[in-house]
């Protein structure tokens, strides 16, 4: 049947209708009441709707699981799933100057959708498409849908932006986040994965502190004596051989003045687990390729969620921490492999059994611990998730200068104010502190997470560190705050400046870009590139000083342009130019 410009696909039993429409400056909504029978959910039969638009100047797509890919897919490729545990059903097209040509959201970012987006190789149109099941629905036979289509000529992160707004007025209203939450991590991963103890972290709590670290992120291994992946998950028990008193570990580490979060695998059970053989029949499915060791806990079930929450609720309460990792939701997917339903579940659809566990747990935990900091991390990082989680990391990209920058950068423009961090910056011991500068400055407007042995730092990485720190905490608002431009998205973003008030920010990425930066009373302009000088069109009068890595001042000039004009800025690798506007 076709309705407005969507084709939709229906079976015998199902029901389409248009029950609203609005357009605005270019942006439209479009208000479906969808309904079947109780024999098409059995069946699982699907709603189906495909429009196409003119690919007339688009040239690049971006969606919250593209992580480097910026190019269009063929109508023929694969889809792409998203449900409450996985991405967000939110897919951009812009041009070849960053501008946006076409964003397409959907309201049902729960449940789970399959897009198909691509170039229609016969007559150039990008055609649309998505999927969407009704069995997932358990024993509801209607629900309302609305596709928000953007066609607004504004930069793509602004359509992004908009989109991700929306979900929020429409009632996924975002958790809150405290201060804590955008100040810069010290975590234990790449630092010392499972090989982990209360003395180890104690000791580099010291250094983090001296450094400018806030809060640490102890990372997997505290449950186990044992390297073994996830084999002993599910009782979540500090090691007695490592953790002896994590209460009195815990405090050691407060009066140190950090602040300190677990992380939990929340969804894995180990096959050498106590609680193995209570829950091994409430499995989802075993985790892929581990022969069967470990195992996913399946939230269908009452006794599962009970669980864990339980184990959450304890480590919070008993131990006095500040916040958790929640690590591994998105394991929580709908998949061909998963477990059947059956009657012993009282939930029968998986991303509703993930969205009442969380509900239930994040109540718990926030009547104990009101600002508690909850961590998530891509590919989680929905609008559903945004009402549970406060920080939102990067996915594992160690040593990445490129990908790390992107996905901050990335996350920045649909996470809205929810705090949004890298992954764990790390380098070989032996790297030159201009070079991991650079890593910092990909990162910048981003909450840093940070995750090298500090007792092998040099005392040069030392100093570079504490100076990228300082600029970090003094400047956080402008940094994280601010209204955030971003630059060449599908060239890795050339360069990104934040503005507030009459400060801005700006972090250059490419090699002799020549950048047009908003320049205010006072502005920073990092370099991020291989190369010792910035290229800016500049018009004014500005007092400019020079720093190195380091911060130290290395040079003093004098900028006085009557119009815009290239202006060279010798800025060191990895190093800051500050910018007065004179008169001011």
């Amino acid at each position: 049947m076709k309705i407005e410009l969507f084709d939709i696909s229906l079976n015998e039993g199902m029901k389409a209708e248009l029950i609203a429409k609005e357009t605005e400056n270019k942006v439209s909504k479009y208000t479906f009441k969808l309904s079947w029978t109780e024999e098409n959910a059995e069946k699982d039969d699907k709603f189906v709707f495909s429009w196409s638009t003119p690919m007339v100047g688009t040239m690049y797509g971006f969606h919250p699981k593209c992580v480097m890919r910026r190019d269009i897919m063929r109508s023929w490729d694969g889809a792409i799933s998203h449900m409450f545990s996985d991405g967000a059903p939110l897919h951009a097209y812009y041009d070849g100057h960053g501008r946006n040509k076409y964003t397409m959201v959907l309201s049902e970012a729960k449940m789970l959708t399959k897009i198909q987006n691509g170039v229609n190789e016969s007559n150039g149109d990008l055609s649309l498409k998505f999927t969407l099941g009704t069995w997932q629905y358990t024993k509801i036979y209607e629900t309302e849908l609305i596709i928000r289509i953007d066609e607004r000529d504004i930069p793509v992160f602004d359509a992004i932006a908009s989109a991700s707004k929306w979900w929020e007025e429409i009632g996924l209203t975002p958790a809150f986040v405290p201060a804590a939450a955008k100040e810069s991590c010290y975590s234990f991963w790449y630092s010392f994965h499972q090989e982990i103890n209360e003395k180890d972290v104690e000791e580099e709590c010291k250094r983090a502190k001296e450094l400018g670290f806030d809060v640490c992120i102890v990372d997997d291994g505290w449950q186990t004596d044992f390297s073994s992946g996830y084999t002993y998950c599910g009782d979540w028990d500090p090691s007695p051989k490592k953790f002896p008193d994590m209460k009195a570990h815990v405090k050691r580490v407060h009066d140190i003045g950090m602040k300190y979060v677990l992380w939990i695998g929340i969804p894995f059970l180990g096959k050498f687990s106590k609680s193995f053989e209570k829950f091994k029949d409430m499995r989802l499915r075993e985790r892929d390729n581990h022969k069967g060791t470990e195992f996913i806990l399946d939230p269908r079930y009452k006794e599962v969620r009970e669980h864990m929450k339980s184990k959450c609720v304890r480590a919070l309460k008993e131990w006095e921490l500040d916040g958790l990792k929640l690590d591994f939701i998105d394991n929580w997917v709908d998949r061909p492999d998963n477990a059947p339903y059956n009657e012993k579940m009282d939930i029968p659809s998986l991303q509703n059994a993930v969205d009442a566990f969380l509900s239930e747990t994040i109540k718990a935990l926030k009547e104990i611990k009101p600002d508690l900091l909850l961590e998530f991390r891509q590919s989680y990082i929905g609008p559903h998730m945004r009402k549970f989680g406060n920080m939102f990391r990067v996915s594992d990209c160690p040593y990445d200068y490129t990908e790390n920058r992107m996905a901050v950068l990335d996350l920045r423009s649909y996470m809205g104010e929810s705090a949004v961090h890298s992954d764990m910056l790390m380098w070989h011991k032996d790297e030159s502190p201009e070079m991991n500068a650079l890593q910092i400055i990909g990162i910048i407007f981003g909450v840093m997470q940070y995750s090298s042995k500090l007792n092998e730092l040099s005392e040069a990485n030392r100093k570079m560190s504490k100076f990228w720190l300082n600029i970090k905490k003094e400047k956080r608002d402008l940094l994280l705050e601010g209204k955030l431009k971003t630059y060449d998205p599908e060239r890795n973003y050339t360069w990104a400046e934040s503005v507030k008030c009459d400060e801005s920010f700006i972090a250059v990425y490419c090699e002799d870009k020549c950048i047009k930066p908003d320049l205010k009373n006072t502005s920073y302009i990092a370099n991020g590139t291989t190369e010792g000088r910035v290229i800016a069109e500049i018009e004014g009068d500005y007092s400019a000083a020079f720093y190195n890595c380091y911060g130290e001042a290395v040079a003093d000039e004098e900028i006085s342009n009557s119009e815009n004009k290239l202006t060279v800025l010798n800025i060191p690798v990895g190093g800051l130019a500050v910018l007065r506007r004179k008169g001011e």
